[in-house]
């Protein structure tokens, strides 16, 4: 069986029917794929990221108790080490699914704007509060353990500067 989907039109469905997807990097060249194309990927767990570019399916609990499904990457053994200055978030991804869309937590070097941020509640049928903070884990047995953790918002890079004798500095910051 030979299924090939953009990784951002990912269902619900899919992830149940394959909790694991690999990105196909090696088929790039075809028609209709690029590096945002993903497969099914059969595996016998425990799962090791380090086996290639995966996405696992994800369980996230919100605040008012509710859970949602969706995905994240899973980081291979000793990746916090290559990118120690790097957040957690801007690694593993973490993306709702949802019949009506999908609800992104990191924006890298852009500052969800309002209107995202409304949408997203409005996706969700909840206020700020309802939703945030948030936790996740991943459903997918890994090698090293499952991948869990909390989000406080919708979170992005800013560039500050700390005084007028220091330089700028990239500053994690949240918007709810």
């Amino acid at each position: 069986m030979r299924i090939r989907k953009q990784v951002y039109n990912l269902t619900l469905e899919d992830l149940e029917r394959f909790p694991v997807w690999e990105h196909a990097l090696d088929e790039e060249c075809e028609e209709g794929q690029d590096e945002a194309t993903v497969r099914p990927y059969e595996f016998t767990p425990p799962l090791d990221p380090a086996e290639g570019m995966l996405v696992v399916r994800a369980t996230f609990t919100l605040y008012d108790s509710t859970t949602a499904l969706g995905y994240l990457y899973p980081q291979p053994s000793g990746w916090d080490e290559i990118y120690q200055d790097t957040p957690l978030l801007a690694l593993l991804q973490p993306i709702i699914v949802l019949d009506e869309g999908r609800m992104m937590f990191w924006s890298g070097i852009i500052a969800p704007d309002t209107e995202y941020v409304s949408s997203m509640y409005r996706l969700l049928g909840k206020s700020a509060n309802e939703v945030f903070p948030l936790s996740f884990q991943s459903d997918v047995e890994l090698k090293d353990g499952p991948v869990k953790g909390t989000i406080p918002g919708f979170l992005y890079y800013a560039m500050e500067k700390k005084s007028f004798f220091s330089r700028k500095q990239r500053v994690v910051k949240e918007i709810r």
